[in-house]
């Protein structure tokens, strides 16, 4: 009987060390795949490079195709001259990811294709927006060129992108926001970069594409950050994921701080429903007081500057083809359709201020009267660009295509 008993307790023991080994290897041990691989394009496009030293960055899904290719492409082929260098990345576990890797790859801009593995879902809390916004703060893995510019599917590009818009000085342009707080969410948004960096948060930067920060700064970021919160980046991402982030705004926070002389950083106040001079009403408990821009800004960070794109779900009634077409067209004209397509632009008038430049996720600039002179100074030198009969040919089929556009995204067979 002793003998059974004591084969009885050897049986449950040895049954339990099992499950504690089994629990401990694929619940403990379980290695995740943080690895990237990538491919090359299909076809070099030898025109000149308007960024050489820039690899526009774009982080999507299988499920997003219909805006890359109806939204984000057909503006980039209107509004992007030359050769773009673009990376897409990708789920590299997902084999329908996989699979439009290679239809992309093939197509216009011909991007090269990454694919990064999923790393530990807990980092993200599974939440994919959240494991996008992640893959951002690691760029080294996926260029090694000395910038990248951040963009989304959903970018609809709406004139004729100079390189003064994007660079001023051979430094990066930045243009944030502050005022009154758009929403709950970017009022939360604020507070926890002001956690992040424990200092208060001096502007909002999901506001205007792309978004061109140098690489290594990113680098220093989760260095820095690091740091301050003796954690792993990963670990102090763990911490915030699952609340409204916005990785720009870390990203604009650090390169404020401590390499402001590295970039031409422009600021758009969003004035108070009528009242132009904002006094701090609304402002999130975690931005720095309203007193701060009057005490630092120059007069010249504080001077409109145009962007080259919109946001376009940001937009109100954007899932109207009209919608889409007006925006479209009205970049077309100013950026030489007015000679090259006369009918097409004869309800745009020449002297109209062009929202997409100065309209961006509610962040309205339109109130400051000087947005009508940065926009005649940009098309003089968009002007300059439209002298050869090739340009002057892609902005012809541009109107002709606009005017038969349709909402009708074409579906991708994988």
């Amino acid at each position: 009987m002793n003998r059974n008993l004591t084969l009885s307790i050897l049986l449950v023991l040895l049954v339990v060390i099992i499950s504690v080994l089994a629990y401990h290897r694929y619940f403990m041990m379980t290695t995740y795949d943080d690895s990237s691989d990538c491919l090359p394009p299909s076809a070099v496009n030898l025109a000149q490079e308007l960024l050489p030293e820039v690899d526009i960055f774009l982080r999507m899904y299988s499920s997003g195709v219909n805006y890359y290719d109806g939204l984000l492409i057909p503006s980039l082929k209107y509004f992007w001259p030359g050769n773009l260098s673009i990376v897409v990345v990708l789920d590299g576990e997902n084999q329908t990811d996989r699979k439009l890797g290679e239809v992309l790859r093939k197509q216009y801009p011909f991007p090269r294709v990454c694919f990064q593995g999923p790393a530990n879902p807990k980092i993200y809390h599974g939440l994919g927006h959240q494991r996008m916004q992640r893959d951002f703060f690691y760029p080294e893995r996926f260029t090694s060129k000395k910038y990248v510019g951040f963009i989304d599917t959903d970018t609809v590009f709406v004139t004729r992108v100079t390189r003064q818009l994007l660079f001023e000085e051979e430094k990066p342009v930045v243009i944030g926001v502050y005022g009154p707080a758009a929403d709950p969410f970017w009022s939360e948004s604020s507070e926890i970069t002001a956690k992040i960096y424990k200092t208060k948060e001096v502007m909002k930067c999901m506001s205007y594409f792309p978004v061109i920060i140098k690489v290594e700064h990113i680098i220093l970021l989760r260095e820095y950050l690091e740091a301050i919160h003796a954690k792993s980046f990963d670990d102090i991402f763990k911490m915030y994921a699952y609340l409204p982030i916005s990785q720009f705004s870390w990203m604009c926070q650090y390169i404020w701080m401590f390499h402001r002389e590295e970039y031409k950083f422009y600021f758009n106040q969003r004035p108070t429903k009528g009242n132009l001079t904002w006094r701090g009403e609304n402002n999130s408990p975690g931005r720095v007081n309203h007193t701060y821009y009057n005490n630092v800004l120059t007069p010249e960070q504080r001077t409109p500057k145009p962007r080259t794109s919109i946001h376009y779900r940001y937009t109100a009634q954007w899932k109207k083809v009209e919608t889409l077409r007006r925006f479209l067209q009205i970049g077309l004209c100013f950026s030489g359709g007015f000679d090259v397509c006369v009918e097409f632009c004869s309800n745009v008038e020449k002297n109209s201020l062009q929202e997409g430049l100065f309209h961006f996720e509610g962040s309205d600039w339109r109130w400051d009267d000087r947005c009508l002179e940065e926009q005649r100074r940009h098309y003089a030198v968009v002007k300059t660009m439209y002298t050869d009969k090739t340009t002057q040919a892609i902005v012809r089929a541009g109107c002709q295509e606009v005017v038969n556009l349709t909402f009708a995204i074409k579906k991708v067979d994988l």
